[in-house]
């Protein structure tokens, strides 16, 4: 049996009617409903429960010129189909530089007509910043809401342009130095990376009161990582044959978050109808149906960020050691039915044939069986995998 309610961002029992209308007058955002009123066909959109997808629907993809990005589609068999963002599989020229390899590939998801969706997935990838030999930054964003996709590519290229840019970092000439600086003062240049891109949205022509992004960025700097998270992408580390998470993933009904979200004037609960709870555990103003966000932290999301969402990032640091083989960096995606374990092992034998792109492919080929198996939608994909 299909999901109802598994992956959708925003989710509001009280707009099942009609469509959303918003508008920011100052500080106070005045939300309208439009009884009978068309409401954008968007997956990640305030929307009814939707209705199956016959198996026997056409599985076709239409590639959308209009989209944020220009596709490729490549072939990987009769039923899957990538549609790569400068997909690159590429050998680091650098001799002193610990990535050996590295692929990044992202898909457009479907809606429930079977057809492709406008990809709310971006990422980040730099390598050799500031023109060191090893200071290597590489992170994936899963945007949500109407307007996610212009959310996730302005906070990728606000990131990568601002770190360029930082004026403590742009003149060091070792990679210790830069990792000491960005650690410095409780990370605090990643943080305003973080918090002042979500500003620059507010700012910005985006309407991002109920569209936002996730974010998760691995600095590496010589042997030494850094890694700031925000919602629910996540990353890991392979060591020999054992995996551990680079991130956590924030979900609302997690402790700490769940009171900083109460103490903001914010509920948690799970979607329900007819007295049966299902889906995540979301977000929603007291007393109110709205915004009904699935994530506790996040970029963008201007209604929920007065509700304790928050684009501060966690941290996690690790290190490249003898035993270090490689990094996945996912959106959720891949995570929603692939555990830490089942990605190790599925990349494991493509790491040792040097193949990243090879590993990308057919994480998003499994990802991608199990969505059309599990749900009426498939979600947006996208992959950097990164061999040591």
């Amino acid at each position: 049996m299909k999901k109802k309610d598994t992956k959708q961002r925003y989710l509001s029992p009280s707009f099942k009617k009609g469509a959303i209308k918003e508008n920011k007058e100052k500080d106070e955002f005045k939300i309208n409903l439009i009884v009978n009123g068309n409401q954008d066909d968007d997956d990640e959109a305030m929307s009814p429960q939707p209705k199956r997808r016959s198996k026997n629907q056409s599985k076709r993809l239409s590639l959308n010129e209009e989209g944020p990005n220009k596709h490729h589609r490549k072939s990987i068999d009769d039923d899957i189909n990538i549609e790569s963002k400068n997909s690159k599989d590429m050998k680091i020229s650098d001799a002193q530089n610990h990535i050996k390899k590295i692929s990044y590939i992202s898909q457009a998801g479907k809606g429930e007509d079977g057809f492709t969706k406008v990809n709310q997935d971006s990422y980040l990838v730099d390598l050799n910043e500031f023109k060191l030999g090893d200071f290597n930054v590489f992170g994936v964003l899963d945007g949500h809401g109407l307007n996610g996709h212009l959310v996730s590519q302005f906070v990728s290229k606000y990131i990568k342009s601002h770190l360029h840019k930082n004026k403590h970092l742009k003149h060091l000439t070792d990679e210790e130095s830069v990792y000491n600086t960005l650690k410095n003062n409780n990370y605090e240049i990643i943080r305003k990376l973080y918090t002042h891109a979500e500003r620059e949205v507010g700012k910005s022509d985006i309407d991002a009161n109920f569209s936002g992004t996730t974010c998760v960025v691995v600095f590496q700097a010589g042997e030494k990582l850094i890694t700031a998270n925000v919602g629910d992408s996540r990353a890991i580390i392979v060591k020999g044959d054992e995996v551990y998470p680079l991130s956590i993933d924030q979900k609302p009904n997690n402790e700490n978050e769940l009171k900083r979200i109460l103490k903001h004037g914010g509920e948690v609960s799970q979607y329900e109808e007819d007295g049966i709870k299902s889906g995540p555990y979301r977000v929603w103003k007291k007393g109110e149906m709205y915004p009904g966000i699935a994530m506790s932290r996040s970029i963008g999301d201007l209604v929920a960020s007065t509700l304790g969402v928050i684009p501060e990032p966690e941290y996690t640091e690790n290190i490249i050691d003898k035993d270090t083989k490689f990094i996945i960096v996912a959106s959720d995606g891949v995570w929603e039915f692939l555990d830490n374990k089942t990605v190790k092992n599925m990349v494991m034998p493509f790491y040792l044939k040097g193949d990243p792109e090879g590993a990308a492919k057919a994480l998003i080929a499994e990802s991608t069986r199990w969505w059309n198996q599990e749900d009426i939608v498939v979600d947006d994909i996208t992959v950097v995998a990164v061999f040591f």
